[in-house]
C-alpha cells in the first residue's frame, strides 16, 4: 500500500493527470464552441462556408495548448524548425495540391442510404483549410499526451496501447454530433490504430512530429477520395 501511495504521488502522475484533464477540456470546449458557432455564421457545412474562421479558431486553440505544454514542446519544436523546413514546405505544396487540384475532380456524389450523412461526405478544397488546422490542433494534444507518459518512464509499447485507448476511446464522443454509427466505429478504430503508431513516430524518429501529421492528415485524404469513389452519382 505505501508502495502504490507513493507511486501516486509521483510529479509525473500528477502531470499525466494534468494532461489529460486538458486534452479532454480543451477537445471538448472546441469542438462545442464548433456547433455554436455554426447557426451564428449560418454555415451548413462549416468548413466549406467558414474556412478561413474556422481555420483561425482551431490554430488559436493549438496556439493556447502549445503555451500550456511550453516546456515539453520546446525541443520538439526547435528539431522542426532547425531542420525540416523543406519537408514542412512539400508538405503544405502537396496536401494543397491535392485539395486544390485533385479532389474537384473526383466523381460527384450521390448519398443513398437512409442515415444523414456526416459533414466530411461534404467536403470541398476549402475544407481542408480548417480541417489540416484542426488535425494540428489535435497532434499538439496527442503529443502531449505522449511526452507525458514518456514522463513516467513507460514502455513504447505501454505508451502505444494507453494513446491508443484514449485516443480512439474519445472518438467515440462524436456520437452526440452524428447519430451514424458506422461513421463514429470507423473513426474510432481508425484513431486507436493511430494512437497506437504516434508514440513510436515522436519518441523514436527525428522530425516525427511531421510524419505523425503527414499521417494523420493523409487519412482524411484517402478517406474523401474512397467516399467519391463509393458514392459516386450515376449517369
Amino acid at each position: 500500500m505505501e508502495m502504490l501511495r507513493a507511486w501516486l504521488r509521483q510529479p509525473g502522475l500528477v502531470r499525466l493527470a494534468f494532461t489529460i484533464a486538458v486534452i479532454a477540456g480543451a477537445w471538448s470546449l472546441a469542438s462545442l464552441g464548433y456547433f455554436r458557432l455554426l447557426p451564428v455564421l449560418g454555415a451548413e457545412v462549416g468548413y466549406n462556408d467558414a474556412p478561413v474562421f474556422f481555420a483561425s479558431y482551431y490554430a488559436a486553440w493549438a496556439a493556447v495548448i502549445a503555451a500550456v505544454f511550453r516546456a515539453p514542446f520546446q525541443r520538439m519544436a526547435q528539431e522542426v524548425s532547425a531542420g525540416h523546413a523543406a519537408a514542412v514546405a512539400a508538405m503544405v505544396i502537396l496536401f494543397g495540391g491535392y485539395a486544390l487540384f485533385l479532389i474537384p475532380r473526383l466523381p460527384a456524389t450521390e448519398w443513398t442510404y437512409t442515415q444523414t450523412p456526416v459533414e466530411f461526405f461534404w467536403a470541398n478544397s476549402w475544407y481542408f483549410l480548417p480541417k489540416s488546422v484542426e488535425i494540428l490542433f489535435q497532434q499538439v494534444l496527442i503529443a502531449a499526451l505522449v511526452l507525458a507518459l514518456d514522463a513516467l518512464r513507460l514502455t513504447l509499447r505501454q505508451i502505444s496501447l494507453l494513446v491508443a485507448a484514449l485516443f480512439g476511446g474519445f472518438h467515440l464522443s462524436l456520437a452526440l454530433a452524428y447519430p451514424n454509427p458506422l461513421y463514429v466505429m470507423r473513426y474510432s478504430v481508425a484513431a486507436a490504430i493511430f494512437g497506437a503508431m504516434v508514440p513510436w513516430f515522436l519518441l523514436r524518429l527525428r522530425g516525427g512530429f511531421l510524419i505523425s501529421y503527414a499521417v494523420h492528415w493523409s487519412y482524411y485524404a484517402a478517406d474523401i477520395a474512397a467516399i467519391h469513389f463509393a458514392f459516386a452519382a450515376g449517369d
